[in-house]
């Protein structure tokens, strides 16, 4: 049997510091609480921005009709979600509900995309170095 080193040791205790403190780091983030209304949800179609809607308790109703078809979103609780799309299929319906930074429902065959951003002053602090597009 191998012979445990004071060397092995201290890389050991490296590795369990190291990835203990990502782990608290990305639990940190997860776990970031918004006030109601605080976010809000963009809205691109075909990679141009078609609309910035404030995620408020507020229904609204948001009809996107483009020569790639045509989707209806529903703003309401604090949240975004697509109820119709002429889409083929129903994937983009199946997303579900949005209302937490960064989630996003996507509809491929039409082209739009609905991401929920987190607030203004807090963009700058993101973690992404650049947006490749």
């Amino acid at each position: 049997m191998a012979k445990v080193k004071r060397g092995d040791i201290i890389l050991f205790t490296m590795i369990l510091i190291i990835g203990s403190v990502t782990v608290l780091q990305w639990w940190s983030h997860q776990h970031v609480a918004y006030e109601q209304g605080q976010l809000q949800a963009l809205i691109t179609v075909n990679g141009k921005e078609y609309e910035t809607v404030p995620l408020i308790g507020d229904e609204r109703v948001i009809d996107i009709k483009t020569k790639y078809g045509h989707n209806t979103l529903k703003v309401y609780d604090y949240g975004i979600q697509m109820i119709y799309s002429d889409a083929p299929k129903s994937i983009a319906l199946d997303m579900g509900f949005i209302s937490k930074p960064y989630q996003q429902i996507i509809c491929v065959p039409t082209r739009v995309v609905v991401e929920v951003l987190v607030p203004e002053t807090e963009q700058g602090e993101s973690d992404l170095d650049a947006v490749v597009g």
